[in-house]
């Protein structure tokens, strides 16, 4: 009778459990949209992206954290994954960071919601030089906790 009880007590303590998990991952699950102006072409990961107005969306800071975006006025859509996502809340807001190598090709190094205090980071290729540029994000649409 006691180990049928402590039995019981077990299954009810691990569903607990695991309902507490589940809540908890979905309050921090957020997703966010925005968009941004390229002024020259530059790469973002194995994406190669034209001048023109992009508009991107991440469906979760989580890893893979993957970023969809896409040209205004084209149906074609890349899909980017960071290398590093990190929890840092920028006082300026959202922009996107574009790094030049020797041979002045511009790639993406990171992007920072500052709406949802979340950074990413791209990875570069080998041969890079520090010098950075930054354009700035229009407001972050549509961020909200998923449910």
């Amino acid at each position: 009778m006691k180990s049928i009880r402590s039995s019981m007590l077990l299954k009810v303590l691990i569903l607990a459990i695991g309902a507490l998990g589940a809540s908890v991952s979905s309050a921090h699950a957020q997703s966010a949209n925005g968009r941004f102006t390229l002024p020259h072409e530059a790469r973002w990961g194995n994406v190669l992206l034209s001048p023109g107005v992009y508009t991107f969306s991440l469906q979760s800071p989580s890893l893979p954290a993957a970023i969809t975006v896409g040209k205004v006025g084209s149906t074609q859509i890349g899909v980017v994954l960071p290398e590093v996502v990190s929890a840092e809340r920028l006082t300026a807001g959202s922009k996107l960071v574009l790094t030049r190598n020797d041979a002045g090709e511009s790639f993406v190094s990171a992007l920072y919601l500052g709406d949802l205090g979340v950074s990413l980071h791209y990875a570069l290729p080998k041969a890079q030089t520090a010098a950075a540029e930054t354009a700035k994000l229009g407001p972050i649409a549509d961020s909200q906790a998923s449910k």
